[in-house]
């Protein structure tokens, strides 16, 4: 539903700024980070720790306001306005990132180069110095030089994204890629389907210069061969490595780890200690309460008993009141 105001924040963050809950959640997430960056600092870790800050894709724009914005990647020529999370037009699958460690990436440096959260895994373990298994195929690509250089290149000549109920065909389809400054789209539909079904096929691809148009309003081509040398050129080596993608992947299966006692859908948890509901610590560990447990009963509680601040009443908002009836439930 087209709900504004879902974001969770803190007590102490709640009606901070004049961009509602969202704005409360993302000033409260600041601060999260702030006091991670400062306890490296106190500690002199910070020229032995690469600290790395992207986000999920998105945004979901069927949450409105409460689902954040897509600026300019607005997928202009797609014909309607779902072109967030579960699309991959540009603002579907584009995220901000941030790399920071001292003394070996360059202050201020920036890279329009092309990385994948498919990278972090071979990247971290290059850095560690770690080899990482061979016998197998990873999609990620070690960008050290990204990272480290600021005219690193990356290793993605191609990177893929795929899109389920796009083509029909088992599993998940080819729906586009990134080769350089180009962008081609062989399948097209709304990330959630908000606006009905619109799936759209294009062969050729549809194809764009992400560089020239982010918004991908005018595409360079449209269901045709371009016409300039350039862009024709970049059309053949896209359509041979499409060939060769859909000939050589290979789809994997997830096997999930057997549920333990008191796990099922709907019961999983970061702490799985049944018995205390989730709550791993004791009392005594309060001081220590860990960010997977913002927005828990327990982070609740102990915020008003380390603040001495009593909790409205009647409760002034949704999330104030569900978590007053949880713990009321919980000590019955």
């Amino acid at each position: 539903h087209n709900s504004p105001e879902l974001q969770y924040a803190g007590c102490n963050y709640k009606n901070a700024t004049r961009r509602g809950a969202f704005g409360d959640a993302l000033a409260e997430s600041d601060w999260i980070v702030g006091n991670v960056m400062k306890k490296l600092d106190d500690l002199g870790l910070e020229e032995d720790t690469l600290v790395l800050f992207t986000s999920d894709n998105g945004p979901w724009m069927i949450r409105s306001l409460s689902g954040g914005s897509e600026g300019l990647f607005t997928g202009s020529f797609a014909g309607y306005s779902d072109t967030g999370k579960g699309s991959t037009w540009e603002g579907g699958i584009r995220m901000p990132a941030f790399a920071y460690w001292k003394g070996k990436i360059p202050p201020f440096s920036r890279s329009a180069e092309i990385v994948s959260s498919l990278d972090v895994f071979p990247t971290i373990s290059s850095l560690a110095g770690l080899p990482i298994p061979p016998n197998r195929t990873y999609d990620g690509r070690d960008m050290s030089d990204v990272l480290l250089d600021k005219n690193g290149k990356s290793k993605h000549d191609f990177l893929f994204f795929y899109q389920t109920s796009c083509t029909g065909e088992p599993y998940w389809s080819i729906s586009s890629v990134r080769h350089g400054k180009y962008k081609a789209h062989w399948c097209t539909r709304p990330g959630f389907d908000r606006e009905g079904h619109v799936v759209r096929i294009y062969d050729p691809p549809l194809l764009f210069n992400i560089e020239k148009d982010p918004s991908e309003s005018k595409p360079i081509s449209f269901n045709a061969m371009p016409e300039d040398p350039e862009d024709s050129s970049a059309m053949d080596r896209i359509l041979k490595a499409y060939a060769m993608e859909k000939a050589t992947f290979q789809f994997g299966k997830v096997e999930p780890y057997p549920d333990q006692p008191g796990e099922g859908p709907g019961k999983y948890g970061v702490c799985c200690d049944r018995s205390r509901d989730c709550n791993c610590r004791d009392k005594s560990d309060a001081e220590n309460l860990g960010i997977f447990n913002l927005g828990t009963i327990q982070h609740h509680d102990i915020y008003h008993e380390i603040l001495g601040v009593g909790e409205p009443s009647p409760p002034a908002t949704l999330t104030q009141r569900v978590l007053q009836e949880g713990r009321d439930k919980r000590l019955k």
